[in-house]
């Protein structure tokens, strides 16, 4: 009989509450935040109280360019004592999949191109795609090492989530519903919400999993077409984020800019909209 495998001496403060990707019943897409590794356990304390969700990983790995990693709901932190690269600060979020292997063959199928094949490294393997759209997206596929057992968080437990926290996509109103196909296969699953605001600029919005669609051609999605994150929440703005940002053009009811406490800018909308994101996927 073979023996069986050795338990890995994982690094200090790695935790992951589910070390095994294949359980997930849908690919996990995560918002980015590229951070010096100084700022790490503000920044999990902050989108811990923002979002009132716990961290569910935190993994350093010293042999992949000293970076430490941390996911709290759909938010995932990126830390570094080194500069990031340009192909890092260029891909626009990162997904959890059940299987590496049968996600790329299913993206490749609708037209992405693979970046850098996949890769082992100490959470799993690794891979870097790019749809059709041009957007730049990591893909990582979790196991566990031998030993390794489900963490939950050391932090002390927090309230439940409130506001949801999505990711965030800004299209032409002629570009939504292609972008509404392409991420519905990309991400394995149909979408949530699809709603119309009419107004001097119609605005079209879809959740597909954690990812927030905007499609619209009106002047005050312009100076936010770059906005990554977004926020669905009943909670009055004054009492959680921020300040909020002066518009340019007239701006939908229920929506806002606003600069988190942290410095990010995120777009916010009032959940009586309509919109009804999806919790993060699990088993």
């Amino acid at each position: 009989m073979s023996a069986a495998p050795r338990a890995t001496v994982l690094p200090d403060r790695w935790f992951r509450a589910n070390p095994d990707s294949a359980a997930l019943s849908r690919p996990r897409l995560l918002a980015r935040s590229l951070i010096h590794l100084a700022e790490l356990d503000e920044r999990i304390g902050f989108y811990e109280e923002l979002t009132g969700t716990a961290a569910d990983l935190r993994m350093p790995i010293p042999d992949f360019g000293g970076l430490e990693l941390a996911a709290v709901g759909n938010m995932l932190l990126i830390a570094s004592v080194r500069p990031f690269t340009d192909i890092q600060r260029r891909t626009a979020h990162s997904v959890i999949v059940p299987a590496l292997t049968a996600q790329l063959k299913r993206l490749r199928a609708a037209g992405a191109t693979v970046l850098e094949p996949p890769e082992t490294i100490l959470p799993g393997s690794r891979a870097r795609v790019r749809y059709t759209d041009g957007t730049v997206a990591e893909l990582v596929e979790h196991r566990p090492q031998p030993g390794e057992l489900p963490r939950p968080s050391p932090r002390p437990a927090v309230r439940g989530a409130e506001p949801v926290l999505l990711v965030r996509r800004a299209v032409s109103a002629s570009a939504f519903p292609a972008a509404v196909a392409l991420y519905e296969t990309a991400l394995g699953t149909r979408c949530d919400t699809r709603l119309r605001l009419d107004g001097a600029f119609p605005v079209e919005l879809a959740t597909v999993g954690s990812l927030l669609i905007v499609g619209t051609d009106g002047p005050e999605f312009t100076r936010s077409a770059d906005v990554g994150l977004a926020l669905v929440t009943t909670v009055p703005l004054e009492r959680a984020y921020g300040l909020p940002v002066p518009l340019d053009g007239i701006a939908p009811a229920g929506r806002h800019l606003v600069v988190l406490r942290e410095g990010t800018l995120a777009e916010v909308w009032d959940g009586s909209v309509g919109l009804r994101p999806a919790t993060t996927p699990g088993p």
